[in-house]
């Protein structure tokens, strides 16, 4: 038996504080609403924790704990900040990222910065090898001088003026506009990753996610071979099974998931969807995801991390009870919030952490004919499990037909413990608590026409079969008892006759 590490793999905690990310509004119902968020999941995936506050939740001192502070303002109007905050910004000499309108005094000092407002206009943003056009902005503030390093431009369509999107010094950052869903949220990555001091080289990946028991397996286990045939590595992530394992569905299904492994599929498991923070499945998490885990592994099938919303990760319940088996993530955009246990700060995956972004989102950024250079992090393009084949001819052909190199995520190392087993990648060799796992496509054949009704009234088979038995000795000595009778009487009535054909 494996124990379970003194800390979980997913830790709670790093061992230096990492980002005090500082917010004066969530802009609900403006077009600036999620835009903390997008930070949030931008941060999550280079492998920073992030505490998460207000001005509202500020408290005097706070900032000084930090090396590195981000400060978001949504509100076009100055209103007067917390005299804690305000104070605590004066004497603060750590490492400053400022986004959107009121850019501090001392800042705009230390950047040589110089600007000009502009209350409406339509724009482009350039950065990389990524293009956004026609992009409608209020209020949005140009740099015209700065000092330091640039990163992107923004060009105004109706001016034909073209200023950087964003500009830092090193230990300064500012980047005037950020939205979610366009390409400013992609954007703010690259002034990060440098601002953060990230060095390591990023990736993309291929993710087809929505796999379920229930999907159709026959496509899943023909895409599986395409994409092997393409020389396209993916990861595919799965709904996980809680309870009902020995039913055949999960046969078939674990039948299918192997065979994706063989053909240069990474399995991930998908957290369970979250209907109501007081299910049982909700509540028994950490046992229900175990025996999941477990069944994998005793299908020969290595999980090499799990995919979740952004939300899990600021949730100690769901940290403690479902990501503590993971050394790695795929942060997913939160689609719907149901918090059980909420935090501020939030768990961090000790070993590779992935942003995700829609195939079809990125496709409008990029020309289909050019390179895709990498997002600053390891970024996993996500596509839909088709539904039927018509679809899945649509997707591969996209896949084909792009330019972008894409990265087997079994080659790096991943680790997923439970009590019973560790599984683990380790140069793209697959183990099961240290021994090497074969990469068999074989299928095995499970009986379709079983339904589950059949499985529960399994036990009454041995009844029926005596009680039909007991009914045939029945109706057989009926029927000889019948017989007997039959001859005596036959008998007695031939006797009577023949005596009186005597008296006469």
């Amino acid at each position: 038996m494996l124990p379970l590490p003194s800390k979980s793999l997913a830790a709670t905690q790093v061992e230096s504080p990492g980002v005090l990310l500082v917010y004066d509004s969530l802009a609900i119902g403006t077009p600036y609403e999620g835009n903390v968020e997008a930070l949030q999941r931008i941060l999550a995936s280079f492998g920073v924790q992030v505490t998460l506050r207000s001005y509202d939740q500020y408290e005097a001192g706070t900032m000084s704990k930090y090396s590195k502070v981000i400060d978001i303002h949504n509100v076009d109007d100055m209103t007067a900040l917390p005299d804690s905050f305000s104070q605590d910004m004066n004497k603060y000499n750590g490492d400053y990222m400022h986004i959107g309108n009121h850019l501090p005094a001392k800042i705009g000092q230390a950047l040589h910065l110089e600007e000009q407002t502009q209350s409406q206009d339509t724009i482009r943003i350039e950065i990389g090898k990524l293009t956004q056009h026609s992009i409608s902005v209020n209020g949005i503030s140009y740099i015209t001088k700065y000092s330091g390093n640039s990163y992107g431009q923004i060009t105004s369509e109706n001016r034909r003026t073209s200023v950087p999107y964003s500009v830092s010094n090193g230990k300064y950052a500012y980047i005037p506009y950020m939205v979610k869903g366009n390409l400013s949220e992609q954007a703010a990555s690259f002034v990060l990753k440098d601002w953060l001091a990230v060095t390591t080289p990023s990736h993309y990946y291929v993710l087809l996610n929505e796999i379920y028991p229930f999907s159709d397996l026959d496509l899943l286990n023909e895409m599986a071979d395409r994409l092997y045939s393409a020389g396209i590595p993916f990861i595919a992530s799965v709904q996980p099974v809680f309870g009902n394992q020995d039913f055949p569905a999960m046969q078939r299904y674990l039948e299918s998931l192997k065979h994706v492994q063989s053909r240069n599929g990474n399995i991930v498991v998908n957290a369970p969807v979250v209907e109501s923070t007081t299910s049982p499945d909700v509540l028994g998490l950490k046992s229900q995801m175990s025996a999941f885990l477990d069944a994998l592994a005793g299908y020969s099938i290595v999980p090499l991390g799990i995919s979740s919303e952004l939300y899990w990760t600021y949730d100690q319940h769901y940290t403690e009870q479902g990501l503590s088996f993971f050394d790695s993530g795929i942060i997913l955009p939160n689609n719907r919030l149901r918090y059980r246990s909420q935090t501020t700060t939030s768990s961090v995956f000790a070993g590779k952490s992935m942003y995700t972004i829609t195939a079809e989102e990125l496709s409008k950024y990029s020309l289909s004919n050019r390179t895709l250079d990498p997002l600053p992090m390891d970024t996993a393009l996500v596509y839909p499990f088709p539904e039927n084949r018509k679809d899945m001819e649509t997707m591969l052909d996209t896949m084909l037909a792009s330019w972008t190199t894409f990265t087997d995520y079994k080659n790096v190392p991943h680790t997923v413990r439970t009590e019973a087993n560790e599984m683990t990648s380790r140069s793209g060799h697959l183990q099961i608590n240290g021994a090497a796992v074969l990469l068999n496509n074989s299928m095995q054949e499970i009986d379709s026409e079983h339904m589950y009704v059949q499985e529960t009234k399994k036990s009454f088979t041995a009844l029926f079969t005596l009680q039909n038995n007991i009914f045939i000795v029945l109706i057989i000595a009926t029927l000889f008892i019948f017989m007997v009778f039959l001859i005596i009487g036959h008998r007695l009535y031939k006797r009577k006759f023949t005596h009186q054909g005597r008296s006469l």
